[in-house]
């Protein structure tokens, strides 16, 4: 799945500490569906709830949260913004926590049959959907525990 693979693209350059050690970022799709016609035609949706798991995140997890909105505000704006994203939690210690996140990915497929030459030819659509209300290019996501203190930068990224 192409969506699947952008979103841990994204999430390796967003999320601090991921690009330098990957493995803590691991994917997979325990449950899926194909959407299809019957007929000649071969086009299809992928439709899957994806896990992405990140290991040792600290004790924050806005530094994760943000870039995956982000990312599915612009690759899958039109999910149910209360089923598109779930998760759960392991928490080690007040510094050490595992989240998994299940989201919700559909990804079509155009299939184009030429009975005549025996081909198909067979075409990912990714639309991306502009954010023209806020068109900046890097992020810093600047978080503040305490009121009384000042904000602290935890996390900086290019756009989705």
């Amino acid at each position: 799945m192409r969506k699947l693979t952008s979103l841990r693209q994204h999430l390796l350059t967003s999320v601090p500490g991921l690009a330098h050690d990957p493995d803590r970022l691991r994917t997979y799709v325990p449950d899926g569906n194909i959407k299809f016609h019957r007929g000649a035609n071969l086009s299809h949706e992928y439709r899957v709830t994806a896990e992405v798991i990140v290991i040792g995140i600290g004790g924050d997890l806005d530094p994760v949260v943000l870039p995956l909105l982000q990312w599915l505000a612009r690759y899958q704006p039109d999910t149910d913004p209360e089923q598109a994203l779930r998760f759960t939690l392991e928490i080690h210690s007040n510094t050490d926590i595992d989240a998994i996140f299940s989201v919700e990915l559909t990804e079509r497929v155009v299939a184009q049959v030429d009975c005549a030459a025996g081909a198909i030819r067979s075409e990912h659509r990714m639309p991306e959907y502009a954010a023209d209300d806020c068109p900046a290019e890097r992020w810093q996501l600047f978080v503040r525990e305490d009121p009384a203190a000042d904000y602290r930068l935890a996390a900086e990224w290019g756009s989705a």
